[in-house]
């Protein structure tokens, strides 16, 4: 038993991390080509890789899209710099690799295997705990992506939590509500103690791992939402699984 549950944990860690990565990357390469596209990025495969730590090797904390949204203010092309700035989550997150995890569920049911569907499930899930850390976390910050998209299509925060905000909370509720229970339900039908560990590690991710950056660095509103999620919304989320997950289970998935 013990054996098991290694294994079933240090697969658990190495499928998070590279469906950290896949999320991260898709957003990432999304403001570039995206930039690319519009004509303000010669390479869109040039990134600000950062230095070469430990903590930026696995997580990837140093690198950013290395797109110089300068010229496009100065030059009156202050929407492009909205859509650049805005595709990394919405064209990266909730478009490219949700697309991808979904799709490789679907492939995972079709084949069975187990391991395919937790990767779908923590890319899924990473998807959309980047979608939360952007909108409503940052929006209220004074640099950066939601601070570029504000300033690019002439928004205040309360349009960007309506416009980009609304949207995001539908991905966020449709996971909560039917792809978590009825994927770790399909996952782990009778093992019920792996089944409560992967709500604990969601909750963790979401409103957890997501909600860091936000403590420091973009001003005060965005502290105390991160603060205010990770104090409440982490263990709300992790109880909404648990009864949604016995639900699920009793009636059969």
């Amino acid at each position: 038993m013990r054996r098991h549950w290694t294994t079933f944990l240090a697969a658990t860690v190495a499928l998070w991390l590279l469906a950290h990565s896949v999320a991260f990357f898709s957003h990432e390469f999304a403001h570039t080509f995206t930039a690319h596209f519009l004509g303000w990025k010669m390479d869109p495969f040039d990134l600000d890789w950062g230095s070469p730590t430990p903590i930026n090797v696995v997580l990837h904390q140093d690198i950013d899209e290395n797109v110089d949204y300068r010229p496009m203010f100065a030059s009156g092309h202050a929407t492009h710099a909205g859509i650049i700035a805005l595709a990394g989550s919405a064209l990266g997150n909730l478009g490219a690799s949700l697309f991808v995890g979904l799709a490789l569920f679907a492939i995972a049911r079709q084949r069975k295997s187990v391991v395919l569907g937790c990767f779908a499930y923590w890319l899924v899930a990473l998807c959309v705990g980047n979608l939360v850390s952007y909108v409503p976390l940052r929006v209220f910050a004074m640099h950066a992506d939601m601070h570029t998209v504000e300033a690019g299509f002439g928004w205040a925060p309360g349009q960007v939590l309506l416009f980009v905000g609304v949207p995001y909370l539908v991905a966020l509720l449709w996971f909560y509500a039917r792809f978590q229970p009825a994927t770790l339900a399909w996952l782990f039908p009778t093992h019920v103690a792996r089944r409560y560990a992967m709500l604990l590690l969601t909750a963790i991710t979401v409103f957890g791992f997501f909600c860091l950056g936000g403590l420091a660095g973009y001003g005060d509103t965005s502290h105390q939402l991160s603060v205010a999620f990770m104090v409440v919304l982490a263990p709300l989320s992790l109880l909404v699984g648990l009864w949604l997950d016995r639900r699920t289970v009793g009636r059969g998935g």
